[in-house]
């Protein structure tokens, strides 16, 4: 897995090294920076001059910019293949009016029904202009800042990076169908209702990086994950590298999956994943949570090392938890392995129900008197050889 970070890393630079020098600069087509003026015309005649030169660079210098819904499309700004989408860092804003927070599908950035190949989105700040507090059933949950998403076409070699995305009542980066090598590198969010960052598969998607993401301080109450995998449909080779999360990481339904080095306020959870290591993370509890700090259910093939799990004072968390063997699937978790964690929790250090194949090597692990360090249910062929306190 290390391997294929490196060469993603190495493709990502080919590609964007190769890309034409010409450049079309947004104000040249009509864009007034830093007035009332709807400025989605004059960008999206930009990228289309660019894509019908065979590619280049499309330059948003700074000021804010006006992105609006001139009809049904989604996304509303199509990148064409072979482009690099630039500006000059958070100076530079694409930026949705209030009225956006009323209706659905205003989708900032993607591509056209054709897919796309050979993308740069770099240096940008997006602002989707959200106007709720709090998610509730009913908002706008669909207005995302980059959205990649082909049933019958395919996105391969794009890079996000160096971008703050916020206000978004959807997702600030969405990434699914059809999506082949993709980075996600150093964007900071905030204020997303939804997700930070969402993954899913379909249609042979497959091989994900993210890595030095983060959410900024909120000042609303977000209702997802910093980081989410969900409707993986055979998504395979998904890497979640040193992000920092004020919420939770959750990600499902993978096939080779590695989450490592995240510093992570909330819980790491995922179903479904075959193929899994967890590794280096530090994971810290908040108050009131009741679900354990780490959780994965029907697993086959995890490996959870070194990580440091650590609840709230007064929680009742478990420290780690798999499970199988539910009433929706008859499938226990099939050969785990937990190994050099330090887990600090409210109750159970390490619980396994319905798992079949599993080993539990040696965890430094601190819970309340009274309590398990570890705990199996329903288990089969696991061998502990986890001390247990005094």
């Amino acid at each position: 897995m290390i391997r294929s970070f490196a060469f993603a890393a190495f493709t990502a630079f080919l590609f964007v090294e190769s890309l034409s020098a010409a450049t079309f600069n947004i104000v040249d087509y009509g864009a007034t920076p830093n007035d009332d003026s709807d400025d989605t015309v004059a960008v999206g005649t930009a990228l289309a001059a660019c894509g019908a030169a065979g590619g280049g660079t499309v330059f948003v210098p700074a000021g804010k910019f006006i992105i609006s819904r001139q009809g049904a499309e989604s996304p509303i700004l199509a990148v064409p293949s072979n482009t690099i989408l630039t500006g000059e860092g958070a100076a530079s804003t694409l930026h949705f009016p209030e009225r956006a927070s009323d209706s659905n599908f205003w989708r900032m950035l993607g591509h056209g029904p054709e897919g796309a190949r050979n993308i740069v989105i770099r240096d940008l700040h997006l602002d989707g202009g959200n106007t709720h507090p709090a998610y509730v059933k009913g908002v706008p949950e669909h207005n995302h800042g980059i959205f990649l998403y082909a049933k019958g076409a395919i996105v391969e070699n794009v890079v996000i990076e160096n971008l703050l995305v916020e206000n978004f009542s959807g997702d600030c980066v969405a990434i699914g169908y059809g999506c082949r090598n993709i980075t996600v590198r150093d964007v900071a969010m905030r204020n997303f209702l939804r997700q930070g960052i969402q993954m899913a598969g379909g249609n042979g998607a497959r091989d994900y990086l993210v890595t030095g993401c983060h959410d900024l301080e909120h000042t609303i109450s977000p209702g997802g994950s910093t980081i989410h995998v969900e409707h993986a449909r055979g998504l395979q080779n998904v890497q979640i590298i040193a992000n920092r999360c004020r919420r939770s990481i959750l990600a499902g339904g993978v096939d080779g999956l590695l989450i490592r080095d995240n510093v992570v306020t909330g819980r790491i959870e995922g179903n479904g994943n075959t193929n899994s290591i967890i590794a280096g993370n530090m994971v810290r509890g908040i108050e009131g949570a009741t679900r354990a700090l780490m959780q994965f259910g029907y697993a086959d093939g995890l490996i959870v090392r070194d990580n440091i799990l650590r609840t709230t004072p007064d929680a009742t968390q478990t420290g780690l938890y798999i499970w199988g063997k539910s009433r929706y699937n008859a499938n226990p978790a099939r050969d785990i392995t937990v190994s050099g964690n330090l887990i600090t929790a409210g109750d159970t250090g390490i619980y396994l129900n319905g798992v079949d194949g599993a080993t539990i090597g040696t965890n430094r692990i601190q819970i309340p008197e009274g309590k398990k360090t570890v705990k199996v249910s329903r288990g089969e062929n696991v061998t502990i050889e986890q001390p247990e306190l005094p």
